[in-house]
């Protein structure tokens, strides 16, 4: 399995993802467990998340390479489009834990834990789009929007986030554990 007011919601979904990188093609999103035939090493201990004004904040949106009506239209760089729903599937209300992790090349994994009430979200998000994406906006940066193609079911969701060091800082600025503010990656 492959893994992985308008004007105003459209503006701040910009302003959120207006430090975005290009959208790596070969992405894919998948439980943890089933990371394309690599096994994820874990480089930090899970971090629960909690209740904290100093976390940075997590988002994950429906994405798409095609237009689509009411869909806020973000500029990648070095170049690209991608088209971003304006109202977030999960965000980090959504979670239970989060956690680094690389994979065998090497390459940093973000694995989200999530709740009930998270999982429900994104299997009907899933399930009603199919064949997506899912823009992973952590504070104000996109780190990754992988395709999926099938709804998914895992309470477990992982995304290439390309380095172990990206990987590290979010999942403890999304967890609000080490300094007293969230890195702007």
């Amino acid at each position: 399995m492959s893994v992985a007011g308008k004007w105003i919601v459209a503006v701040g979904v910009a302003l959120v993802v207006s430090g975005c990188q290009s959208v790596p093609q070969g992405s894919a999103t998948a439980p943890a467990a089933q990371l394309g035939g690599t096994v994820p090493s874990s480089t930090d201990d899970r971090q629960v998340v909690r209740a904290d004004a100093q976390a940075a904040d997590l988002r994950v949106f429906l994405a798409d390479v095609q237009p689509r009506p009411g869909w806020a239209e973000i500029s990648l760089k070095p170049k690209g489009v991608l088209y971003v729903q304006t109202a977030p599937v999960i965000s980090r209300s959504d979670l239970i834990g989060i956690q680094s992790a690389t994979d065998q090349s090497g390459g940093g994994i973000l694995i989200l834990a999530l709740n009930d009430e998270g999982l429900r979200k994104l299997h009907a998000a899933t399930a009603a789009n199919p064949g997506l994406r899912l823009a992973l906006v952590v504070g104000h940066t996109m780190l990754a929007a992988p395709g999926y193609a099938a709804p998914i079911r895992e309470k477990q969701l992982a995304f290439g986030v390309g380095s172990r060091r990206n990987a590290e800082i979010a999942a403890r600025a999304v967890a609000g554990v080490g300094s007293a503010s969230p890195p702007d990656f």
